[in-house]
């Protein structure tokens, strides 16, 4: 029973989240996945406290996409920028199927 839970949740995993520390502020970074045309993708995020939060209807996080480098490296996790339709398909391409190893871990 508890393993047919464990993939019931499994199969309706669509991303992750780590903790990590800043100079000035906390904050997680990770992934999300979604399917684009039959294809799972995968896109780097970071989410931050909501610091404008002036109603209680506000949202306490806000989840930006991650702006990397050339090198596909998070470059700064205080801005955020779109995605390229050529990066999304080379990223559809590479990703089948993510995992949660620490090589897919955001740094």
């Amino acid at each position: 029973m508890e393993n047919k839970k464990t993939n019931e949740w499994k199969d309706r995993e669509v991303g992750a989240l780590w903790k990590r520390k800043g100079a000035n502020t906390s904050y997680c970074t990770g992934y999300i996945v979604y399917d684009e045309f039959g294809k799972k993708v995968q896109q780097r995020v970071v989410m931050f406290s909501n610091k404008n939060k002036n109603k209680e209807n506000s949202p306490d996080f806000i989840l930006y996409i991650s702006k990397e480098n050339e090198e596909g490296k998070p470059k700064s996790t205080t801005t955020a920028t779109a995605v390229s339709p050529a990066r999304k398909q080379k990223e559809a391409v590479a990703a089948e199927e993510p995992s949660l190893d620490d090589d897919n871990v955001p740094m």
